[in-house]
């Protein structure tokens, strides 16, 4: 969504300081917490439905697969998680949060590994990737993250099965 509009207005430090702790909290900057609790409150108590174009390449479909997560470069055990949606690329999955330190260092430093079945398949995918962006929901963390590294065979795989979910051959 393109931004226009600047908006000031005038509140309290305890307020203030609290919507500083959610964007943190949420990796996210102040002005776009600020957004998202204002679009919330919209949605929920009013009829406002921001005419959200998506920004992806690739759209994500809705799915529900068990994966599992490892840090890349740890010694660690893999994390039980699942891929809540997943595109060409990229996915978004949950995981326990107390996963947030092995999943995500800092922007731009991270990287994890993820495998998974894809449904109807017999033979697992491996994909690395960047966490963009972690979000706490409901004492898990949803981690929206793009591929960055992969064999060629798991990307078609991915592609054949997002092509038919979508109705493609």
């Amino acid at each position: 969504m393109k931004k226009e509009v600047t908006i000031c207005f005038r509140t309290s430090e305890e307020l203030r300081s609290a919507v500083e702790k959610a964007a943190r909290d949420d990796h996210r900057s102040l002005s776009s917490a600020i957004e998202l609790i204002l679009t919330n409150y919209l949605e929920t108590n009013h009829e406002f439905s921001h005419q959200n174009k998506e920004r992806r390449r690739f759209v994500r479909k809705q799915v529900s697969i068990p994966a599992h997560v490892k840090s890349i470069g740890s010694q660690k055990k893999k994390l039980n998680a699942v891929i809540l949606d997943i595109s060409l690329s990229g996915l978004r999955v949950s995981l326990p949060k107390e996963a947030m330190p092995e999943i995500y260092e800092g922007a731009g430093t991270s990287a994890f590994e993820t495998s998974f079945v894809l449904p109807q398949e017999e033979k697992g995918i491996r994909m690395v990737c960047r966490p963009e962006r972690v979000v706490p929901v409901n004492g898990n963390i949803h981690v929206g993250a793009s591929f960055i590294d992969s064999e060629f065979a798991n990307y078609q795989q991915l592609q054949r099965y997002l092509g038919t979910a979508y109705g493609r051959p």
